[in-house]
């Protein structure tokens, strides 16, 4: 791969493959399907995952990018994973999505 960025990127994806399969073990990376992509991460049910490994948070532009993506999937929650500035650790990495998608999730949950 000749992309340095892309490389990044890859390597972050199986890196929060690879954690999240401990929990949830048909978490598996998904091929880049252009107009019509799914996400990075599949096999979790109802679930879109989208990854990120960049310097510079763009928050907006991901959770948009992960909306369209659960839309192309068929669901309704959806989740952007971005690496964390000197985290290794996937654990210790971030995890976005709106409020509404939040609020929905885990509204039988917390109460």
């Amino acid at each position: 791969m000749s992309n340095p960025r892309k490389q990044r990127g890859t390597e972050a994806e199986s890196q929060a493959c690879h954690y999240l399969q401990g929990m949830f073990p048909e978490a598996h990376r998904l091929a880049p399907a252009g107009a019509v992509d799914k996400g990075d991460i599949g096999g979790i049910p109802d679930l879109t995952i989208q990854v990120k490994n960049h310097k510079e948070m763009r928050l907006a532009l991901w959770v948009d990018e992960a909306r369209q993506q659960a839309s192309n999937a068929g669901n309704a929650v959806f989740v952007v994973i971005h690496k964390r500035r000197g985290k290794g650790d996937p654990g210790q990495w971030y995890v976005t999505t709106t409020l509404q998608v939040f609020a929905e999730t885990f509204s039988d949950l917390l109460t």
